[in-house]
């Protein structure tokens, strides 16, 4: 398992891709159960972040994490090192946290418990096929073709 591990994730320049999309789940199913927490009003969960009485979307939290993993993965200079990939990782957390807010943003309006939020958990398992696809080594959407073309 070591062996295949490092020859097709590894050597095969999908650590990052595994890492995003190991950190992305977990993100998304964390956020998934601390909002039905929250729901329940399960005294002993923490609740919602609401300095001065604002609520604070899961969203907001998304964006700067989606900033600090992808600038940061842009000025990694070894895309292999383990530091690209703890940066992908953080991407992979900032994007589960957009994604399961996508029908707020997309509809400008509170939509999670309501059929339109369904397009956020359409969204996220959307992204873990890509995700899940590119891993195996295919292309989904054609993305990375032109890259192959010029070899």
């Amino acid at each position: 398992m070591g062996a295949w591990f490092t020859r097709e994730i590894v050597d095969g320049g999908r650590l990052r891709l595994l890492v995003f999309l190991l950190a992305f789940i977990a993100a998304f199913l964390f956020i998934r159960f601390s909002v039905h927490m929250i729901r329940r009003q399960v005294r002993w969960w923490p609740g919602n972040v609401t300095p001065g009485g604002q609520h604070i979307h899961h969203v907001v939290f998304g964006l700067v994490f989606m900033c600090v993993g992808g600038i940061g993965g842009l000025l990694a200079s070894d895309s292999s090192s383990a530091g690209a990939a703890v940066l992908a990782g953080v991407f992979g957390v900032g994007t589960a946290l957009v994604l399961d807010e996508f029908a707020l943003v997309l509809h400008l309006n509170d939509v999670y418990w309501s059929e339109q939020g369904r397009v956020s958990v359409e969204a996220v398992f959307i992204t873990m096929a890509l995700c899940g696809l590119a891993l195996l080594g295919l292309r989904p959407l054609g993305i990375g073709d032109a890259a192959d073309e010029g070899a």
